[in-house]
């Protein structure tokens, strides 16, 4: 990371990645009450996707949940 204050779409897949990895994620997970950032923009990205191509239903948001 080159460390501008601005993330890149590279730098922020990094970022997702490292944090996937984590072990402390892994045990802080138990008591986390909202999903890790990364999960919840994976989430983002398939609603966005969802609006993209026509089939987001409203009343299906809770199955990104």
């Amino acid at each position: 990371m080159d460390h501008d204050g601005v993330l890149s779409e590279r730098e922020l897949e990094m970022a997702m990645e490292a944090e996937a990895k984590s072990n402390w994620r892994k045990a802080a997970q138990l008591f986390m009450t909202h999903p890790p950032t990364y999960k919840r923009i994976l989430m983002l990205r398939e609603i966005e996707q969802e609006m993209n191509t026509g089939t987001f239903q409203e009343s299906n948001i809770y199955n990104h949940v």
